[in-house]
């Protein structure tokens, strides 16, 4: 897999099994001064399903993949994705949500003309001129050097988007799986029960972790347990070390009053889960098996 020859090392990317602090760092740095935080702030369009990653790899998933026979309707996929499923979407909170919130409809449509004419030249560096023009007109609004999303799934597809992306650094927050499976079990895309969580966790931390291994230098692992409660200003210098930034007073202000143990809802699934004892034992046996993959995840054994 060749790189593209662009420059990425102004992207930050985010993410996680999902549930695990990847909005909250993202959040966080957006009150630095260098960092600007995606407009919205999980763009979806780079790694979910169809989008800019596949489009570099050649890759056809979903229920379309049969139908997807040539790279002409590869590209009209990836076109009907970008002006429906990610334009807009059903908001969590407020009144709009998705690529709306950050960039203007026809110059959305100029970028996507643009890839269109550069898709016939070179099907690699197409996808990649689109999202550096992209970052760009972000980064133009924000008035910051330095970019961030933080949709989860960044990581899962990390040993991907390195040679996609040269020079982007990824950040993969980490929180302890029984908290994430008590979150996620209350989400519409998460799983049903907390038996079905334990085996959705495994085999997104599996993931992570197996395609992390080679970033090197290229991805920080945070907990987010440490950064909210155990090792608060350590945790936040690696970060800001990580990205060769300077503390400031907004950012340090916002993690003062926002990224406390307070936000961090820990130990619900105690009340919740049926035989704690079973469920946690389970749970262990996971956290070792991750630790053999990596030893140095941050999860408590």
């Amino acid at each position: 897999m060749h790189e593209t020859s662009l420059d990425f090392s102004d992207v930050i990317l985010s993410g996680g099994t999902g549930r695990s602090g990847t909005t909250i760092i993202g959040k966080l740095l957006s009150r630095h001064s260098q960092v600007g935080l995606s407009r919205p702030a999980e763009i979806k369009m780079l790694t979910y399903g169809n989008g800019l990653l596949d489009l570099y790899l050649g890759k056809r998933v979903g229920r379309y993949k049969r139908l997807l026979i040539t790279d002409r309707l590869h590209l009209e996929r990836f076109r009907y994705r970008l002006f429906n499923d990610w334009w807009e979407r059903d908001p969590k909170v407020g009144e709009i949500a998705g690529l709306i919130q950050g960039i203007e409809l026809e110059e959305l449509k100029t970028l996507y003309s643009k890839m269109k004419s550069d898709w016939k030249l070179n099907r690699k560096l197409a996808p990649a001129n689109f999202l550096r023009a992209f970052v760009e007109t972000q980064k133009r609004a924000s008035g910051k050097p330095l970019w961030i999303d933080t949709t989860p799934i960044n990581l899962f597809r990390s040993n991907e988007l390195a040679p996609f992306l040269p020079g982007a650094r990824f950040i993969h927050m980490v929180r302890d799986g029984r908290d994430v499976i008590s979150s996620v079990t209350r989400e519409h895309w998460g799983p049903r029960t907390y038996d079905e969580g334990l085996t959705w966790y495994r085999r997104r931390m599996r993931r992570i972790l197996l395609n992390t291994n080679e970033l090197d230098s290229r991805v920080l692992t945070i907990s987010l347990e440490d950064l909210a409660i155990h090792n608060r200003s350590e945790s936040l210098n690696r970060i800001l070390s990580f990205l060769g930034l300077e503390n400031e007073s907004k950012l340090q202000k916002y993690f003062e009053a926002e990224v406390t143990p307070e936000k961090v809802s820990r130990g619900r699934w105690q009340e919740e889960v049926s035989d704690v004892k079973k469920f946690n034992e389970s749970y262990l046996k996971i956290v070792a098996e991750l630790k053999g993959i990596d030893p140095s995840v941050p999860l408590e054994s």
